[in-house]
């Protein structure tokens, strides 16, 4: 009977030894586990906590708005108004057989500026600078050539009013006119202008010198390179120089690719 009880308190005491090994692996089990979600815990909560920040600079930064943009937007305000002062320019005699006139058209912030001699027909018509057969050329070479758009770049003239009969425009009439291009130029603040025949070299240029002397040279002002070509209505009605016009806009091509 001693015996008995002795292997049963024995048993139960081996049966709580076990128990409790088993409750003591449970335990640290559940420990570590705890510990472990602690850490994912924590780790989430810097997580969340490093977002929110990121979330708040990136808020306040959209708050401010491009800087690119913003900077467009300026110029193309100070353009607007050069052009309200350019429709209801008196300042010379070509106002008064105007049907329009013709301010400059494109981009505030363009690299390069087009710069031709006066409006034609078709633009004195539609109030806007080369819309014709000459403006399609100058198109054309503009998208093929320098792989640009009319949107990326600016067209204006020196005189803003069509001369009769497309005459060339007069001394006094290029003098009265010329200070709209300047304001343009000023305000654009372009890599490149492009003189678009004699009479827009010798105004950017200040030089009476020939188109064929001044065309495919590049002359370095303080504020921009001017770059003289010839006038696309020169090029319709002389063919033979189609290639030289080409050559011309292949060294546009070049200059921009290198600035």
């Amino acid at each position: 009977m001693g015996e008995k009880l002795f292997e049963d308190i024995e048993n139960f005491f081996t049966f709580l030894d076990e128990c409790l090994n088993v409750n003591l692996l449970i335990a640290e089990d559940r420990i570590e586990k705890t510990n472990d979600q602690k850490k994912e815990d924590e780790d989430r909560n810097k997580k969340s906590k490093r977002k929110g920040l990121f979330d708040e600079i990136l808020d306040m930064h959209m708050g401010l708005g491009d800087p690119y943009i913003m900077i467009k937007e300026e110029k193309g305000k100070l353009l607007e108004d050069v052009e309200q002062r350019i429709i209801s320019c008196k300042l010379c005699e070509l106002h008064k057989e105007r049907k329009r006139a013709v301010p400059g058209d494109g981009s505030p912030t363009a690299r390069v500026v087009f710069v031709g001699e006066a409006p034609g027909f078709e633009e004195d018509k539609k109030g806007k600078p080369f819309v014709g057969k000459s403006g399609n050329l100058l198109m054309s070479k503009i998208k093929e050539i320098l792989s640009l758009d009319r949107s990326e770049v600016y067209i204006t003239n020196v005189v803003r009013c069509r001369p009769p009969q497309n005459r060339t425009p007069e001394r006094s009439e290029i003098e009265k006119c010329s200070p709209y291009l300047f304001e343009e130029l000023e305000i654009i603040s372009p890599q490149l202008v492009v003189a678009l025949g004699a009479p827009a070299a010798k105004v950017l240029l200040m030089k009476d010198e020939k188109i064929t002397e001044l065309r495919g040279n590049f002359y370095r002002r303080s504020d921009y390179t001017v770059f003289v070509t010839f006038h696309p209505a020169y090029v319709l009605r002389n063919p033979n120089v189609m290639e030289l016009f080409n050559e011309d806009f292949k060294k546009i091509a070049e200059f921009l690719r290198s600035t």
